[in-house]
Formats: structure tokens, C-alpha cells, sequence
């Protein structure tokens, strides 16, 4: 019994030890999976650290050039998202602005604007806003609305005054109440905070299932896959070789985790509200299902270039099933139960819920569970992916 369990020992060390040197002797192999994951991490970061702009430029071309128009215009920059830096009258000046970038929206009140509010009528407002970044395109639309939700809102109680009704009655009958919104765990509304740590997970599951594909394709392409671990074609080899090449991914990856948690959340100031032990003890099954997935994969990757081509296409479904960009609940039914197979889906929730949320891991145990059973099913796909390629008899095996 002792002697088998030392046996074990030694194989789940040397497929560990054999699979390091297989990542640290395949350069595009440590570009993508280490130094790529990295830059993921810190670019993206650095470009969503400005969570929230202010005083964002745009113009306002005033057709009308009447009281009315003239308060829209200050209302405008008196919010705390843009500043009107140019008023004009010409729309083909406020397009020239645009094209040298020195705004990045553009509102037009159209003619007669104040003239047709007096007589009833509906005139519209037209806003161009700079969707090329998300955040300008937010920060402008969000301006324009609360602007012109305010006209409105004068507009009413005015009409309401006129007909002898108190200013205070007036107030209450266009609105009966006033509802305060307390954002609980993005305060500032932040897009880093929301989606950067999602995009962590997606960074490493992506790039590190390209890395593993990168070297299966190569192993394959060079009918290498049985002499490299023609040391686990014995009992129980299989068994322990697979555990052993996953520790060292869980390794590298839980170090990359490590850094994205503790080192880019503090240097861009994202929030960190959970316990560091807990965050490591989820992302241990999540680490596990992802390279037992990138085991299985190489049954598809017969090249080493095929890797990189198919994991970078499904990387954008893969962002869908977090249900950080479009809500599960949208999906539908069969798609939601598919997307459980998808390390990333219960991933995301999990690590979201105990980093953002400060939920416990009793608190998500479904979650954990869950993660566990994914784990264990990849791990099984993994066996009999590795049996297949380590057990098939070629020239090159031994």
C-alpha cells in the first residue's frame, strides 16, 4: 500500500515536472499563457481605471437661440458628465469639431424648440454621441436625459401652476415620490469595477486553454504525445500523470489569479471585499475545470496554429455565458443549462460574489458545488483524452 502511494507520488511529480518543461521550452507558449495573461490584466485595467468621466467636451448647436434653449444648454454643463465647451449655430462647424477630436458629442436644439413647447408641442432634442469608447457614449446620453427629464419636469408643473394649482401640489402630482438610489457594491457606477473582474477570468481560461492546445497540437503534430508520457502507461498512470500536469497549472494560474486579486485590484483601486483564503479555495476548482477542459481539447487540435484559431472564436460566447455583457436570464433554458460547462459561467459568479460582494463561501456553497462537479467531469473527459493519446501505439512511442 506505502509503496504504491510513493509510486503515485512520483508519477504525479514527474507529470508536473515534464509539463513545466514543456511550457518554459515553447515560447508562444509563455507569450500567450504567462506574459499575455498579464498584459490582459494590467491593459485592461489601466484603460477602465477612470471608472466614471467627467466633464467630457461636447458642443451644443443652438438653432433656436431662445430663453428655453439657452437653459438647456446651461443645464447641460452644469452636470457633473460633460462640459459644453462650444456653442455655435452651425452644425457642419460642430461636425469639424468632432473630426479633430475635440469633443466628443454633439446636441442640437432644433429651431423654433421654445416656440413649440409654448404652443404644446413635442420638438425633439437630437443627441450624437462618440460610441467609439462606451464610457463618452455613456456619460453624454446620460447628461442629455437627465437634462432634458428636468425641462420636462419644469414644463408640467408649470402647466399644472396655471390652472391655480399650489407650486407644492404641483410638485407632488408630477412626482408622488422620490426614490433615492443607493448603489450597494459599485458606488461610483463604475464599468472597471463591473467588468474587469470577469474579464480576469475570461483572460486565463482563454489564454491558458490556447497555451495547452498550443502544446497538444505541437505533440500531436509531431507524433510525440506517447513518448512524452510513455511514463504513465502503467497502472494508475494515467490517473496520476493527469493530476500531476494539472497541478502545474494550477500553480501558474493560481499565481496569476493572485496577482490580478491582490496587485492590479489595489493599483487601480478596484474594490477587494472578500476573504483572500476563501477566493483561493474557490479558484482552485475553477483552475482545475479549466485545464482539464484545455486537456480535452487537444482532441481538436491537431496543429499547433489550430489553437490559437478556435479558442480565440469562442472567447466571445464565452464573455455572453458570464452574463457579464447580456443577463442569463434573457437566454434560453437550454442555453442557460449549456453555459454550466463553460468553466467561466459559475466561475464568474463565484469569484464576483466573494471579491465584489463580500459573500462567504457558505454563502455561494451551490456555486462551489457546482464548480466541483464541472471539475470532475472535464477530469474524467481528461482521462480518457490522455489514455487515448499516451496508450496509442505510434512509431515514435515507446
Amino acid at each position: 500500500m506505502f509503496k504504491n502511494l510513493i509510486a503515485g507520488l512520483a508519477l504525479i511529480f514527474e507529470g508536473a515536472k515534464r509539463e513545466v518543461k514543456l511550457i518554459f521550452s515553447d515560447s508562444a507558449v509563455i507569450t500567450s499563457y504567462i506574459f499575455s495573461v498579464l498584459f490582459v490584466f494590467f491593459f485592461y485595467s489601466y484603460v477602465y481605471s477612470n471608472e466614471v468621466i467627467e466633464d467630457l467636451s461636447i458642443v451644443v448647436v443652438d438653432q433656436d437661440n431662445s430663453k428655453l434653449s439657452q437653459q438647456v444648454g446651461r443645464m447641460l454643463d452644469a452636470t457633473a458628465q460633460v462640459n459644453v465647451t462650444y456653442k455655435t449655430q452651425s452644425v457642419d462647424i460642430a461636425q469639424q469639431l468632432y473630426k479633430e477630436e475635440k469633443v466628443h458629442g454633439i446636441i442640437i436644439i432644433p429651431p423654433d424648440f421654445g416656440h413649440d413647447i409654448q404652443k404644446g408641442l413635442t420638438p425633439s432634442v437630437s443627441a450624437y454621441c462618440d460610441a467609439a469608447y462606451m464610457l463618452y457614449y455613456k456619460q453624454t446620453i446620460g447628461a442629455v436625459m437627465r437634462t432634458m427629464g428636468t425641462i420636462n419636469a419644469q414644463i408640467e408643473v408649470n402647466k399644472t401652476m396655471s390652472s391655480g394649482v399650489p407650486m407644492k401640489q404641483a410638485m407632488a402630482s408630477r412626482r408622488p415620490f422620490n426614490p433615492v438610489p443607493v448603489p450597494l457594491y459599485n458606488i461610483n457606477s463604475g464599468y472597471g469595477t463591473f467588468l474587469l473582474p470577469v474579464v480576469f477570468l475570461i483572460a486565463l481560461q482563454t489564454l491558458q486553454i490556447s497555451a495547452m492546445g498550443v502544446i497538444g497540437g505541437t505533440l500531436r503534430e509531431g507524433n510525440l504525445f506517447a513518448r512524452t508520457f510513455s511514463y504513465a502507461n502503467r497502472k494508475y498512470g494515467i490517473f496520476f500523470s493527469t493530476i500531476g500536469r494539472s497541478l502545474a497549472y494550477l500553480v501558474f494560474s493560481m499565481f496569476l489569479m493572485m496577482i490580478a486579486t491582490l496587485v492590479v485590484t489595489r493599483a487601480f483601486n478596484f474594490p477587494l471585499r472578500g476573504n483572500l483564503f476563501e477566493i483561493i479555495v474557490f479558484l482552485i476548482p475553477f483552475i482545475l475545470a479549466v485545464t482539464f477542459l484545455g486537456m480535452t481539447a487537444v482532441n481538436f487540435f491537431r496543429k499547433r496554429e489550430e489553437a490559437l484559431m478556435i479558442v480565440t472564436i469562442f472567447s466571445l460566447p464565452t464573455m455572453l455565458f458570464s452574463g457579464a455583457s447580456w443577463p442569463m436570464s434573457s437566454f434560453p433554458l437550454w442555453m442557460q443549462k449549456l453555459s454550466v460547462f463553460v468553466p467561466t459561467t459559475l466561475g464568474a459568479q463565484g469569484y464576483v460574489s466573494l471579491s465584489q460582494f463580500g459573500a462567504s463561501l457558505y454563502e455561494i456553497k451551490d456555486i462551489f458545488i457546482q464548480m466541483w462537479l464541472v471539475c470532475i467531469f472535464y477530469f474524467i473527459l481528461a482521462l480518457w483524452t490522455n489514455r487515448r493519446f499516451i496508450c496509442k501505439k505510434t512509431t515514435n512511442s515507446i
